[in-house]
């Protein structure tokens, strides 16, 4: 909680916490030193601190509800003497959410908007598959960006073509991964024509909880045979980033154990394979066109095979850039930003990758909405937070505020 402040004549831009989005700035009117809840614009998933003031309740506790349609939160916060309390709550679902408090805090309301959750979608197809015959092994990922909660939904495999949208080849439901981000479908599907195939994927969110997102396109090679074993990994292979490659056997082809080898270097010892896949995870070391090669020993004598695919290893994730804006004046992270007590002004962010940007503070002030306020004197500290996406990394960004007396510049 930020340090004591007078509130005098604060003005606090009723909106609500300390964590603010990007989007079009909230209506936020300046208040007289009177109770308020404020909560910034958010995001489904991430965690929004909730800072509130019943300046006749100190010392005690005040309830609060946080709800949008069905879903709701109530919220037990404890006041120090001067009224000052907070705590954090967690969006469900995007939409405009309503806070509400009850008993000695009746008297204030608020509303914030909720944004969806950001996806990223990767469909992983074998490197052959064979022709005309129903494959089984294509699969999905779907990653939330940000948050603590997976996707929920659909993903719906269509054949890529240019200038309009491809006929539906498949659809899968997602499922729990061990990863608390990470759902997987499993897309059953029967290659129509020879050749390379390109394929790719969209997920259909299941609740407004989360942003749809369309895959990169995968181009597996359909032959006249079915291939012994085939390779499955990822379309994007990027240097420093561990990914899971697989080796998936044809249908019928008995049990045995692959041994992965990159540009003839063997990767590790040889994997067994489990319900016709040997898997493991590989960091690749260097970008530009590799070979990778799986060699399939059958448990079988007489049931062996070589699979040989080459790849294109992609630089190193970059860092994704921010930038920030209180009011007309963009921020430096080693230049405080002055600010006079009791002023209110729009914070907005701008990610190079696109994704959203969340805004934190602490010291005496407060987000309410997308309106940064200041209510004391002293150092306050300004976080924003990109989550990334699929070419970039999310970062972090703190900017140092001052905030003077009401008669400063």
């Amino acid at each position: 909680m930020f340090k004591k402040a007078s509130l005098g004549a604060a003005a606090i831009a009723v909106a609500a916490s300390t964590v603010v989005l990007a989007v079009p700035a909230t209506s936020a009117p300046r208040v007289s030193p009177a109770p308020y809840a404020a909560t910034a614009n958010a995001m489904v998933g991430v965690a929004q601190p909730l800072n509130v003031f019943v300046p006749k309740a100190g010392s005690t506790s005040v309830t609060f509800t946080v709800s949008s349609g069905p879903a709701a939160i109530v919220l037990s916060i404890s006041l120090n003497s001067a009224g000052f309390g907070a705590t954090s709550w967690t969006p469900t679902t995007s939409g405009i959410w309503t806070i509400t408090g009850t008993g000695a805090a009746a008297s204030v309301s608020t509303q914030v908007p909720v944004l969806a959750a950001a996806t990223s979608i990767s469909v992983n197809t074998p490197n052959q598959l064979q022709f005309n015959v129903e494959s089984n092994l294509t699969t999905a990922y779907v990653r939330a960006l940000a948050g603590s909660v997976r996707p929920q939904g659909s993903v719906t495999l269509r054949k890529y073509l240019v200038g309009t949208t491809g006929p539906v080849l498949g659809t899968g439901w997602l499922q729990p991964t061990s990863d608390p981000l990470v759902s997987v479908a499993n897309i059953p599907w029967t290659p129509d024509a020879y050749g390379a195939y390109p394929v790719f994927g969209t997920y259909n969110q299941q609740t407004p909880a989360f942003a749809p997102s369309v895959s990169s396109v995968q181009q597996p090679e359909i032959v006249g045979y079915a291939p012994m074993v085939s390779y499955r990994f990822a379309p994007a292979l990027r240097v420093g980033q561990t990914s899971t490659i697989n080796a998936v056997l044809g249908a019928g082809i008995v049990e045995g154990s692959v041994g992965f080898l990159f540009d003839g270097v063997g990767i590790r010892g040889s994997v067994p394979t489990v319900n016709g896949v040997a898997s493991m995870t590989w960091t690749p070391p260097t970008e530009g066109l590799h070979f990778l090669r799986a060699e399939f020993t059958g448990n079988n004598p007489g049931y062996s095979n070589v699979s040989t695919q080459q790849i294109k290893v992609l630089p190193a994730l970059v860092t994704d850039q921010i930038t920030t804006t209180v009011g007309a004046t963009t921020l430096s992270p080693s230049s405080p930003f002055a600010m006079a007590r009791t002023t209110s002004q729009v914070v907005s962010g701008v990610a190079t990758s696109g994704s959203p940007v969340l805004f934190s503070v602490d010291g005496p002030c407060v987000i309410a909405g997308s309106r940064l306020n200041a209510i004391g004197k002293g150092s306050c500290t300004l976080t924003a937070t990109s989550f990334g996406s699929t070419t970039s990394i999310g970062t972090t960004v703190r900017y140092p505020i001052t905030v003077g007396d009401v008669a400063a510049n």
